[in-house]
């Protein structure tokens, strides 16, 4: 596989390492989910528990209707 990364140009090459490591990346993060199994409710109270020691605070956003339309067109509420 080098052989044919170096008959590209080096832009071309490091992009399609780049591709490659993320790919791999990817790959492992969704083997180390699928193994770690799905968390039980012990567990995710603990997770949840853990984020609102650190200061982390739920935020809610409001609907999307309640936006302003932004569309170009100069139309809105």
């Amino acid at each position: 596989m080098t052989p044919k990364l170096s008959r590209l140009p080096t832009a071309t090459a490091e992009a399609a390492q780049v591709r490659r490591r993320s790919l791999g990346a990817m790959i492992a993060h969704k083997r180390r989910c699928r193994e770690a199994g799905q968390p039980d409710a012990e567990a995710v109270n603990r997770m949840i528990h853990a984020f609102h020691a650190r200061g982390g605070a739920i935020t809610q956003c409001p609907p999307a209707y309640v936006m302003p339309v932004q569309n170009g067109t100069g139309a809105g509420p």
